[in-house]
């Protein structure tokens, strides 16, 4: 029965002392560590999308060459288009877009469709471990847990005695 009290106090001790150990330490480590650990893993993401958008062009860009090479009169008929050269051909009539506002609400759809998405890398719990008041509270909770778990689940004193 003895050495059941005793197993169940150290359990209870592992478990209190390394929860306010672990609230102590993320307290400690949230400012420099975890944040550049967050913000290095946001700018990975971001350079892996860049080299995947890099490749897909790059593909896109051979096929076009190959196509290029394979029928001249392609290069002729889309270097206009191209270009913004108005196309030379005698007694034809090309369409214009006349609309300004249609134009520049094309514009305003294109930006926003090729504005990067700035998402925050940093994550929320870590943000809002990183305000003082919370860091101190985190800190001030772990170390009274370390505490009070060496207080109530230490060795007993008689205990301490005997072996000694």
């Amino acid at each position: 029965m003895q050495q059941l009290a005793l197993i169940t106090r150290f359990l209870t001790f592992c478990v209190f002392f390394f929860a306010g150990a672990a609230a102590m330490v993320l307290s400690i480590i949230a400012e420099p560590e975890l944040v550049n650990y967050y913000r290095s893993r946001g700018m990975l993401v971001q350079i892996q999308q860049q080299n995947a958008r890099i490749k897909s062009l790059t593909s896109q860009y051979d096929q076009q060459i190959e196509t290029i090479e394979k029928e001249p009169q392609i290069l002729e008929r889309f270097g206009p288009v191209t270009f913004g050269r108005k196309p030379a051909a005698p007694d034809t009539l090309f369409p214009q877009a006349s609309n300004p506002d249609l134009k520049s609400e094309t514009e305003l759809v294109l930006e926003h469709l090729n504005a990067p998405v700035v998402e925050e890398p940093v994550p929320y719990w870590l943000r809002r471990i990183l305000e003082p008041k919370m860091r101190n509270g985190l800190f001030l909770s772990g170390s009274a847990l370390v505490l009070t778990t060496f207080i109530f689940f230490g060795t007993p004193k008689g205990k301490f005695l005997e072996r000694a």
